[in-house]
This record gives C-alpha cells, structure tokens and sequence, in this order.
C-alpha cells in the first residue's frame, strides 16, 4: 500500500491544482519529507514507541453539529455498503482488478502520529470547554507534535514570560498605568516592534530588548516548514504573518489584555479597542499600526468576503483554537501526507470557525486528492462515466465541487504569492519613510 501512495502522490502532481494558503494558515500542498531547523528550541527527546494511536472521534458540544462530526461514522457505513455493492457490480469485472480501495491510505501508527492524535484531542477538549482554553499551550503542542515531542516547553514559557516583564517594566519606567487595558496592548506592541531600553531590578546596566524581525527567506515555510512557528520566531527573533500574531496574542494571554486574531488574504494581523470601542490594527510584519482601508487597499477583499466575516472580522478565543486545529493538520499533511485524521481536523476546525479559509482550502485539496486516488484506481474516467458506472468516486466528485463552490461563495480569493510579496515590500518602504521623517524631526529638534 505504501508504495502505491507515493506513485500516486508523483500523478497528483500532474493532474491537481492545489489551492496553497499562507498568512492566516499554512500553505497546503503535496506532502513532503520534513525538515529540521536549527533554530527551533529542542529539549529532551520524548519515547517513541511507535504505537498504533486511538482516533479521537471528535464529538461535539452541540446537537447543531452532531450530524457534521459524526459524518466519518456514516461515511464508513456508506464504503462498507457501497463495497458490497460494488462487488455486485461491473468494477471487478470490466477491469480484472480487485475491489477498489475507496479510502485514502492510513498514515496511522507511522512514528509520530500518536503525538497528533493526542494533539488533537487536547484542542477538542479546549473548544469544549473540557479545560480552559489556552493559546500559548495550543500553539506549543502543535508545533512539538511536528518535532515528535523534542520542543523545549520550559524554555518556551521563559521566553514568553521574559517578553511580558520587559513589557511592564518598560511601562512602569516610562511612567505608564500598567493597570490600564490600552497600555498592555501598546507596549507589547512596543515589545514585538521597538527596540527598547529597560532597567532591570538588581542590574547595574540597562538591558536592550530589540524587535521581532520579518523572515523574507522561505516566509510560507515551503522549504522549512518550521519557518512558521512562534518557536522558530522565538528563537531567532523572525517570523511572518503566522507567528508573529500568534505570539502577540499569546503575550496578551499572559498579561490579561484583550486582543483579536483577524485575516486579510493569506495573511493575519491583529485588532483591539479602546476604551471608546474604536477598532485598532496592529501590522507586527512591518511594526505599524494600520488602517481597515490600508487593508481594503490589496485590492483581493470582495463585497461577498465581508459579508460573510473571511476577513477583517475580530476571531473570537475558540476561533483561534480552531485554527490551531487547522495548522494541526498542515502539518501532518507535511509531514505525512493525507488521510483521515486531515479532515477530521478541519471539520472539526469549521464547526466553530464555518468560515476559515485555510480549513476549506485544506478541504477542498483533501477531497481533490480523495477523488484522484479513486479515480486513478478504474482509469481517470470523465464525470458522466463516473457517474453511471462508478456511483461512490462520483459522490467525492460532488464532494470535491461543493467545497470549491463553499469557497466561491464566501469570496475567497487566492493572491498569488508574487502579488503579497509585492505587498510585503511596500508596507516595508512605508515602514522606512515614517521612521525617516521621526529621524528627521527629531535632529531638527536639536538644532532648535
């Protein structure tokens, strides 16, 4: 069987167009052996003992979603049913061939994949109010389940914490109400996107704290897929538009503030209030406050992505989570491949967050390469052949085409990759005029 999956992996290269998401999750593509950054922080190497893990069976908090959750029950029924009814049919008999295998092959009990299976239990548990939900272990337990559970979690949480106290020192220092919700979101701002001097308690010298940098080499983590992690960002002090808000709301987490995770196309940045409820942007790739027109002004934000709250929209606490559950699954598809713990996960992901693009984009390619892997098996037939003589590869085909029409609907649009970095490169030459013009006022002031 395993053999089988790779051949088919080189012919979906051929016949598939995978719809690749970066920013707000993570590229989506044909799977591929992973890599291990230097940078990443590493602990002590966990057992493997490479046992065949339990499937979560993903339940839900609600009877509204028992009937999405449960579909994985129903679908087996449906492939055990269909089989048998298979054999009652022409597929044996026109192509002298076994039964077709209508499942993708399981990547189940490869080593690694218990890690994933708990991961996602641990999320689930979250969104179900089983335990408090909580960012900072999320992010961290789907980034260790890619390094097989070689992360350091002490280091992680020194780090974060290290991060905070800078925050409030700097605020006591320069004479700010730390008490004050505003003042925690603008000097973790100031944290992230400043560099900062700081007195420490019981230090003679005054300490320097510098700014998290974005990494223009590899930043959708096609070669490395680490690249993404807020412990590679943590690490190395660069990240993008994945890790960077990630750690913001993390540090806001620790601190009490109240901020949003919220998306553009293939990209996510932060908002919060004031005390008057006005709406504020926080660019952490570049280190600027944006306005919601900046934003607009990508030109690939449609009327129908704003009616149906794609982007630009504030993401609740569970949201956030239920996307982890999404970068869940990139990563075992980049480090796997695809089967059934993938859709799992995002239609978990989409019971709470109906409208996260990364968890359809990741749908619409599972289903993709579903329909392929089957089809391959009686020769790739047209649709109208599949639909007479093949019933159930026609059903992944509807199944495939009513993702694709979900994405439409909502006014996903896909940017290609060198419209954002043309993107990237003008928020960075804004970036440097502003910080031109304040150096040039401020030598002005001088010679006053």
């Amino acid at each position: 069987m395993i053999p089988y999956k790779y051949i088919f992996t080189i012919s979906l290269l051929l016949s598939i167009s995978i719809i690749s998401i970066f920013g707000q999750g993570i590229v989506v593509k044909t799977p591929q052996p992973a890599t291990m950054s230097r940078s990443i922080i590493i602990g002590n190497s966990h057992n493997q003992n490479n046992q065949t893990p339990n499937i979560p069976t993903f339940p839900t908090t609600n009877n509204r979603n028992q009937q999405q959750l449960n579909m994985y029950e129903q679908d087996r029924l449906t492939v055990q049913r269909m089989n048998m009814d298979m054999q009652q049919m022409s597929d044996r008999d026109l192509f002298g061939s076994p039964s077709i295998q209508y499942d993708l092959p399981s990547w189940t009990g490869t080593q690694g994949t218990d890690l994933y299976y708990q991961t996602a239990q641990k999320l689930l548990n979250m969104l179900q109010d089983k335990t408090p939900l909580n960012l900072k272990d999320a992010v961290f337990a789907v980034e260790n389940a890619y390094f097989e559970g070689l992360l350091d979690k002490k280091k992680y949480e020194e780090i974060i914490s290290q991060m905070a106290t800078i925050a409030k020192l700097k605020a006591g220092q320069d004479g700010l109400n730390w008490n004050n919700p505003i003042t925690k979101n603008i000097m973790l701002y100031r944290v992230m996107a400043d560099t900062l001097k700081i007195k420490f308690p019981m230090r003679e010298r005054t300490s320097i704290s510098f700014p998290m940098q974005y990494d223009f080499d590899d930043f959708r983590g096609e070669q490395d897929f680490s690249k993404l992690f807020v412990t590679k960002l943590l690490s190395s002090h660069k990240g993008q538009c994945h890790s960077l808000p990630l750690l913001y709301l993390i540090l806001c987490e620790k601190v009490g503030a109240e901020a949003s995770l919220a998306f553009s196309p293939q990209h996510s940045y932060i908002k919060f209030k004031d005390r008057d409820n006005n709406w504020y942007n926080i660019e952490l790739t570049q280190g600027i406050m944006t306005t919601d027109a900046f934003i607009i002004g990508s030109g690939f934000i449609n009327a129908a992505a704003i009616k149906h709250g794609v982007y630009m929209q504030p993401q609740t606490k569970k949201q956030v989570i239920a996307h982890c559950l999404s970068d869940l699954a990139s990563g075992y598809i980049h480090k796997y491949g695809y089967d059934k713990f993938v859709i799992q996960c995002v239609d978990s992901a989409l019971s709470y967050a109906p409208t996260n693009t990364t968890a359809l984009a990741i749908k619409s390619n599972y289903h993709s390469i579903h329909l392929s892997y089957a089809a391959h098996q009686v020769g790739s037939p047209p649709p109208d052949t599949l639909k007479v003589n093949y019933p159930y590869i026609y059903k992944l085909f509807e199944e495939r085409n009513k993702v694709y029409r979900k994405l439409d609907e909502i006014g996903y649009v896909e940017m290609p990759k060198e419209v954002y970095e043309s993107w990237l490169n003008s928020v960075n030459e804004e970036k440097e005029r502003r910080e031109h013009d304040i150096r040039y006022k401020n030598a002005l002031r001088l010679i006053e």
